[in-house]
């Protein structure tokens, strides 16, 4: 820890006080060289003006050694989001803006599995965009992104290796009984660290189950879709592989509902689980068969 260290739970303080210094200099080396100074203490000072207290809300950990923390003026509606490591240094400070939507109160009527079997971890999923990157836009609000962990790790060996991720290959189940209205499968997986945008969704499967009600699940593994448009499948029926194709630079599984059969014309619904309860980012969740 650094001399005159700001520690994580005071982060809010120092930054509504404006010493904005004393946390720049305990930014780890890649913050600083991608930003000076001065660019960084005008930008927080601008984003602190009028903002209100910061009151920390809510901290989670996505990977080992690394602690996040949200920040939420409640007065103006602003947010920072931190990172600190282990050694008390800032990886990591974001500015947004803290909104909740009034769909937030709505839920599917149908209930849902999730759509793997096995434990996974929630990537993204919630209901803000401290816990979940799709909040904001409303065809994907209240969509998940799950990736599997051992050993609190998302991959073993070289990370340049699909084979390395754990979720690579593991199977993907129908969340609900419900027909096949959509289906893409031959789109190439990509390299670990890249990603495709011609086809952001990549291989998909899109199930209709009643009620205006659509499941899409995305990034699926080439070739391992086993399904085609118009097959009824049962709930935990056997669909495909996790990939990473289309916009996915890792692998990982996208699952989200949604009121009509296309993704871009259609808005997200929040997900009434079987289970009872909803998942978040950070949490660690049993899918179908595990008690």
């Amino acid at each position: 820890m650094v001399k005159e260290s700001v520690f994580p739970e005071e982060f809010g303080y120092h930054f509504s006080e404006g010493n904005f210094k004393r946390i720049y200099d305990q930014a780890i080396k890649d913050f600083r060289l991608s930003m000076g100074e001065d660019e960084f203490t005008a930008a927080a000072a601008e984003f602190n003006d009028g903002a209100g207290p910061f009151s920390l809300k809510r901290i989670n950990q996505l990977e080992p050694g690394i602690k996040r923390y949200q920040w939420v003026a409640e007065e103006s509606g602003r947010m920072l989001v931190t990172a600190f490591n282990n050694e008390g240094e800032i990886m990591g400070i974001q500015f947004d803006i803290y909104e909740k939507f009034d769909t937030d109160r709505e839920s599917t009527i149908n209930s849902y599995r999730l759509p793997f079997t096995g434990e996974w971890f929630v990537l993204w999923g919630g209901a803000d965009s401290f816990l979940n990157y799709h909040y904001p836009h409303k065809h994907q609000r209240y969509a998940y992104d799950f990736i599997k962990k051992v050993d609190g790790r998302a991959f073993s060996g070289n990370p340049d290796e699909l084979l390395s991720y754990h979720a690579y290959g593991e199977e993907v189940v129908a969340p609900r009984a419900g027909k096949v209205v959509h289906v893409i499968k031959e789109v190439e997986d990509n390299a670990p660290h890249c990603m495709s945008m011609v086809s952001p969704e990549g291989n998909c499967i899109i199930l209709e189950h009643g009620y205006a009600e659509y499941t899409m699940l995305a990034h699926l593994r080439e070739h391992s879709v086993t399904v085609e448009v118009g097959d009824e499948v049962e709930r935990g029926h056997k669909l495909a592989q996790c990939g990473n194709s289309g916009a996915s630079d890792t692998p990982h599984l996208h699952f989200h509902v949604m009121d009509g059969s296309h993704p871009y014309e259609s808005d997200s619904i929040r997900i009434q689980f079987t289970e009872g309860r909803e998942p978040k980012q950070g949490d660690t969740v049993k899918g179908q068969g595990m008690i």
